[in-house]
């Protein structure tokens, strides 16, 4: 198991999304070489990571390193897949500063887009909705513990509409990026797959989600969301990971 390497920091204060205050860490840092493991370590479970006084999954559900991340979840599925794991949906000023870092960088990695870093230089592949709203919503559970299982539960329900994803699907392993894990060391929230996150605003009636990250056809920044789709909106290059309240 290869070597990680953490950071231990103070606090400030900064503003994310929504103008929620909260502490965020200067620039002065100590660094610990630790072990990465699966076991709870300090305030989070082994396979999160402390920024602030929340914890964030190091990679996209299903968040295991080199796992490729689900898709196909609306907003309310993906909460339901983090309520089952006793976690959450992000809030979205929450995934912005694990994003942008103490710097409030536009990138993961700083300010200037650096293209294939994250992965977000695939071709954009033709879609076709009609295929795309052949997906059955059952296939779309708590359950479902890799994009195989995902594809597999699909495809015993209707085959076109599983195929079709299946096609479009350029989502890499999470992780396989090395240079997108930005200052926290969480990994690939710019490309990959755009994620669910909570509006911390509230947002309106079936419409309380806010997509951050883009994916691998094109990449947005940090700051960068989309609140246009509704609780059950559902597509093929969206994905999520989840968050949780550190325990004082």
């Amino acid at each position: 198991m290869g070597r990680v390497l953490l950071v231990v920091v103070l606090a400030t204060s900064c503003v994310g999304d929504g103008g929620r205050v909260r502490r965020a860490p200067p620039g002065d840092t100590e660094a610990v070489d630790t072990e990465q493991t699966d076991t709870d370590t300090g305030p989070c479970p082994g396979d999160m990571v402390a920024v602030d006084d929340w914890c964030i999954d190091r990679y996209e559900a299903p968040n295991r390193a080199g796992a490729l991340p689900l898709v196909m979840y609306t907003f309310t599925e993906a909460a339901a897949w983090c309520a089952s794991r006793g976690r959450r949906l992000c809030f979205d000023d929450e995934w912005r500063y694990a994003c942008e870092g103490p710097g409030s960088h536009a990138y993961p990695y700083g300010d200037a887009h650096q293209p294939g870093r994250c992965n977000d230089e695939e071709a954009w592949l033709l879609y076709d909705q009609d295929l795309l709203d052949l997906w059955p919503s059952a296939a779309s559970s708590e359950q479902v513990e890799s994009l195989e299982e995902l594809l597999a539960g699909a495809a015993a329900i209707s085959p076109a509409g599983a195929g079709h994803v299946e096609d479009l699907y350029q989502g890499e392993g999470g992780g396989d990026n090395a240079g997108c894990g930005g200052h926290f060391e969480v990994y690939d929230l710019t490309g990959n797959v755009e994620e669910w996150t909570r509006r911390r605003d509230g947002g309106e009636q079936y419409f309380h989600g806010a997509l951050k990250g883009r994916y691998w056809a094109e990449t947005r920044t940090c700051q960068s969301r989309i609140t246009s789709h509704g609780d059950a909106f559902r597509f093929y290059e969206i994905g999520f990971r989840c968050c949780l309240d550190q325990v004082p």
